[in-house]
């Protein structure tokens, strides 16, 4: 019979050869974790589709959301290992202070539209394709969503675009302000606003054009929205992560990308 001490020194080689197995799993058992602009909402699960063919014992996951709040989260900790950011200069700031590989690799430059709800009151969004910023001083539009300017790239250049055009005083007590510019898409899909300024990449999206159309923003009112993505410095999956932002970064990736709405 095993005495007390012989018991309690079998629990503890049974202690140990747990934590040996748990810690000898390989890093693919941990996913992959990625912080998105919220404009891939469409376009990256294709992105992630196709590498994991590449890669099938990969496991990648993909959270959306605004550049600006992921920088802070990023700054604060936050355990992702890749970030596609709206905004070059999200990633960059990210760089200067050491949490990242290397400077910022342009992936994509976004491009920004109206979208007007199908509303058989006003029929305003039945035929935009001579319309332009200019519409939305029509009062029949009551809410109109862009994402939040303050943390949000989409958001900034919709400010930037209505600015030019002399419109935001006129339009400015009617902005509905979204978290993320999928959250202004949402909005405008499920018809709780009348119109919105988001990106064409989820503009193209299936729902959003039942419910509504859209006119391409002359991208002259606004600064370019030229995209970037790092790797995380802190990464336990840097060569994946290196290896996925090669595949993004690709021909195949920009096909896949210009799909989407995506300018190379």
């Amino acid at each position: 019979m095993f005495s007390k001490r012989d018991y309690m020194r079998l629990v503890g080689i049974l202690f140990l050869l747990a934590q040996s197995a748990i810690f000898a799993q390989p890093l693919f058992a941990q996913p992959l974790r990625i912080a998105a602009a919220a404009d891939l909402q469409q376009a990256l699960p294709e992105l992630i589709k196709v590498f994991r063919q590449k890669h099938p014992s990969a496991s990648v996951e993909a959270v959306y959301g605004s550049s600006g709040n992921f920088t802070a989260q990023i700054r604060s900790g936050a355990p992702f290992d890749v970030f596609f950011s709206a905004d070059m200069r999200y990633p960059a700031r990210l760089h200067e202070v050491g949490e990242t590989t290397a400077k910022p690799r342009r992936y994509a430059l976004g491009q920004l539209v109206l979208w007007i709800g199908k509303n058989p009151k006003t029929n305003l969004g039945a035929d935009l394709s001579k319309a332009n910023l200019a519409i939305l001083t029509d009062t029949r539009l009551r809410r109109i969503a862009i994402a939040n300017p303050l943390h949000a790239p989409y958001g900034e250049r919709a400010q930037e675009a209505l600015q030019a055009s002399d419109l935001w005083d006129a339009v400015q007590k009617r902005l509905v302000l979204a978290e993320n510019v999928a959250q202004a898409a949402q909005y405008a899909q499920t018809l709780n606003v009348d119109a919105a300024i988001i990106s064409l990449s989820l503009a193209l999206s299936p729902l959003m054009q039942q419910s509504g159309n859209y006119v391409r923003i002359d991208s002259a009112l606004h600064k370019p929205l030229e995209q970037g993505v790092v790797v995380i410095k802190r990464s336990q999956h840097r060569a994946l992560s290196e290896a996925f932002v090669d595949n993004v970064c690709s021909p195949e990736g920009a096909s896949i990308l210009a799909r989407y709405g995506f300018l190379p």
